[in-house]
């Protein structure tokens, strides 16, 4: 993602900057990966899950805040999909 998008400028990130954790193809295994973070109290955003007719075709992305973004990885590398 760049910056720009995130409202952020070229700086370091700071905690509050959203961060790509995860891309994925498939909308309903970015929505399990959401839910999973959620449920870690993570807040987690999906970035092009609206791809209409090109599902499964496009990356889907998942984003979280910085400060999460070690917590999101480890809790994704728990998943054996």
């Amino acid at each position: 993602m760049n910056n720009a998008a995130s409202g952020m400028h070229n700086e370091p990130s700071t905690p509050m900057q959203l961060v790509e954790v995860y891309s994925v193809t498939d909308p309903n295994v970015a929505e399990i990966i959401k839910a999973a973070l959620q449920r870690e109290g993570i807040t987690c955003w999906i970035e092009g899950e609206n791809q209409a007719g090109l599902a499964g075709v496009l990356s889907i992305t998942l984003l979280t805040r910085a400060k999460d973004a070690d917590h999101a990885h480890r809790i994704i590398a728990s998943f054996d999909h």
